[in-house]
């Protein structure tokens, strides 16, 4: 690695109830051993990743590093489209889906990520170029959560304990608790027009959700389509019968399940819609979705995408 390669390492506090912050001195250590020159800093409250990034973009910073989870992916492809840049990223993960690393097949243990950053840092040759999606004003990066997939999403956001990956079926069994909604919603695509009800819909660019549910096996997150998810209207036992489906990724072969490939989507609900992008609540009561895929937007330093 040349001693000229400078790249501006942001952590999450917050990510996995403080493992980042806690682990981002050993970070920075591991990354400025192989000559990478780090401008560091730390986020000091939820959202204000977004700024950052994007006062970071503006002055001109190619090669931002992410240490934090899916929300603070999130924020970060926020701030770089609020400032119309074009940088490299690489990302640590140490969230507690790690949802979108997983899609890129970065490795989740730290150390593993860093290497495969610093190996690709000098390489951009070496990149994923990988599609950036929008869900009305709120950009994502692996997946926007409709209906019950949201509610699950909110359930978990206000659980303070247990933490890792656990909460999420937690959360999902206090959500089914607390009931199913079923709202009628106008569903258009590139190429299809539906009305109908619905339980869930997931919009997804990457493969998996809530860090242990492939609702999209066959997702790739550079081929310029959504892989959209729909359930029809359910009941609570019928979902509960649907869950180790979800689990095991064997669910669209059900005929109360489908999926549809669209790079947009437009939604309209008879009912206020739960929504959450990249598991980061967007809103409780959305009644008119617009979602698109922008290919190719991203470059992602050792990001490894399946084929």
């Amino acid at each position: 690695m040349t001693d000229s390669c400078e790249a501006h390492l942001f952590t999450n506090g917050f990510a996995a109830c403080g493992r980042a912050a806690r682990l981002v001195d050993k970070i920075s250590h591991r990354l400025w051993q192989d000559g990478l020159r780090l401008t560091t800093a730390e986020t000091s409250s939820p959202g204000s990743l977004i700024n950052q990034l994007a006062v970071a973009c503006e002055s001109g910073a190619r090669n931002i590093l992410i240490a934090g989870g899916d929300g603070s992916v999130n924020e970060a492809i926020n701030g770089i489209m609020a400032a119309g840049a074009d940088p490299r990223m690489g990302i640590i993960p140490i969230g507690t889906g790690n949802d979108f690393a997983k899609a890129l097949g970065i490795p989740l243990d730290w150390r593993r990520a860093c290497e495969r950053i610093i190996d690709g840092i000098n390489r951009p040759e070496t990149d994923a170029r990988i599609d950036v999606g929008r869900c009305n004003e709120r950009f994502f990066l692996n997946s926007v959560g409709i209906g019950f997939d949201a509610k699950v999403a909110i359930s978990a956001s206000r659980m303070k304990w247990p933490t890792g990956q656990i909460r999420y079926p937690l959360a999902l069994a206090k959500a089914l608790v607390s009931g199913i909604e079923n709202p009628l919603v106008k569903i258009v695509t590139d190429e299809t027009t539906l009305e109908m009800t619905i339980t869930l819909i997931s919009a997804m660019n990457g493969r998996i959700a809530g860090g242990i549910f492939p609702l999209a096996p066959d997702a790739r997150i550079n081929d310029g389509q959504l892989d959209i998810v729909i359930a029809d209207s359910m009941n609570r036992r019928q979902l509960i019968r649907l869950l180790p489906r979800l689990m095991k990724g064997t669910h669209l072969s059900l005929p109360e399940v489908r999926l549809i490939r669209s790079r947009t989507l437009r939604l309209e609900s008879s009912l206020p819609l739960a929504v959450q992008t990249d598991g980061e609540i967007l809103t409780a009561a959305a009644r008119n979705l617009a979602i698109e895929l922008i290919p190719g937007r991203l470059s992602v330093i050792g990001g490894r995408p399946a084929e």
